[in-house]
C-alpha cells in the first residue's frame, strides 16, 4: 500500500508548529523564572516643545526642542514583577525661540544684560530671541509592564519629569539705539550672541505625563526600548519675584512702570530610545 505524500507533508508541518509553540512556551517560562529586579542602560530623547505664550510680546517660533542623553534605571517590585519604578538622569540641550510682536527694549554692557536697578549700558530694541540652555532631567515614573510575548514586553509609564537649569546663553537679534551728530536717534542692526542674563529662565521645570512603549529583548540580556510620551508642563519657563531684577521694558520713555518678564509654559512630546543591559 502506497502512502500519500500529502500525509507526510501535513505531518511535518504539524511537527514544526508543535516544536515552535513548545520552544516559545519554554522561553516564556524561562524568562518568568529569571526576572531581574534592576535593568540599567543608556537613553536618548528628542523632545518637541509645545510652548504657550502668556503675554502680548513674546511669540514662540521655529523648532523648539530638547535633545537629551543619559542613563536609565528600571526596577521591579519584589511583590509584583509587572510593577516598578523608572528613573535616571539625562543631560538636556534646549533651544527655545521667540519673535517679538511689539517693541521691547533692554540695556546691556558687554555680554551682560542689565537689570532694572543697574545703571548705564546700551539701549537695545529686541526683535528675536533664542534661549540656548543646558540642564539635568531626573524623571520619576511608575512603570507598568504586561507579561512578555516572545521577546517583546509592552509597558506604560506615569509620573513626573524634573528638569534643573545648569547654564544658559541668550542670542538676540535687533537694533542698537544711539545718537548721531545732530542728536537724532539712530538704530543700528546688531546681533547679540552669548549674552548672560541672571534669572532669565526659571531654574526648575516640572511636568507630569505618561508614555507607552515596547521592550525588545534581541540578544541575551540586552534590550532595545522605544517609547513615546506626552508631558504637561506645571511650572513657568520664566519667573522673577523681585521687580528690580526685571530686564525687559516696553517703553524707554517711561521705564519705571513698563518693566516685565516673559510669561510662557510648555508641554512636551518626547520620543525616547533606550538600550538596557
Amino acid at each position: 500500500m502506497k502512502t500519500n505524500p500529502l500525509f507526510y507533508c501535513s505531518f511535518s508541518i504539524c511537527l514544526l508548529i508543535s516544536s515552535y509553540v513548545s520552544s516559545q512556551k519554554d522561553t516564556v517560562i524561562a524568562k518568568k523564572n529569571d526576572v531581574r529586579r534592576l535593568e540599567a542602560g543608556m537613553t536618548g530623547n528628542l523632545s518637541f516643545n509645545l510652548v504657550q505664550a502668556g503675554d502680548a510680546f513674546f511669540k514662540p517660533t521655529g523648532f523648539n526642542h530638547d535633545l537629551s542623553v543619559g542613563m536609565i534605571f528600571n526596577t521591579r517590585f519584589k511583590s509584583s514583577t509587572t510593577l516598578g519604578i523608572s528613573t535616571g538622569f539625562e543631560f538636556e540641550f534646549t533651544k527655545l525661540n521667540y519673535e517679538l510682536l511689539d517693541s521691547v527694549f533692554y540695556r546691556y554692557a558687554g555680554s551682560n544684560i542689565l537689570q532694572k536697578d543697574e545703571l548705564g549700558g546700551t539701549n537695545y530694541l529686541l526683535t528675536d530671541r533664542q534661549y540656548s540652555s543646558v540642564g539635568v532631567a531626573i524623571p520619576l515614573m511608575m512603570l507598568f509592564r504586561m507579561q512578555p510575548t516572545g521577546d517583546w514586553t509592552i509597558f506604560g509609564k506615569f509620573g513626573i519629569r524634573n528638569s534643573f537649569l545648569v547654564s544658559q546663553k541668550i542670542n538676540d537679534r535687533g537694533f542698537d539705539m544711539g545718537m548721531d551728530a545732530s542728536n537724532n536717534t539712530t538704530w543700528t542692526a546688531k546681533d547679540n550672541a552669548n549674552l548672560k542674563g541672571l534669572g532669565e529662565s526659571f531654574f526648575y521645570r516640572g511636568s507630569v505625563g505618561f508614555s507607552a512603549g515596547a521592550q525588545w529583548n534581541f540578544a541575551g540580556s540586552t534590550s532595545l526600548v522605544p517609547e513615546l510620551g506626552f508631558y504637561y508642563g506645571l511650572t513657568p519657563l520664566h519667573w522673577r519675584i523681585v521687580e528690580d531684577n526685571y530686564t525687559l521694558t516696553s517703553s524707554l520713555a517711561a521705564p519705571d512702570g513698563s518693566y516685565f518678564y516673559p510669561k510662557s509654559r510648555q508641554n512636551q512630546i518626547i520620543l525616547k530610545v533606550s538600550l538596557l543591559f
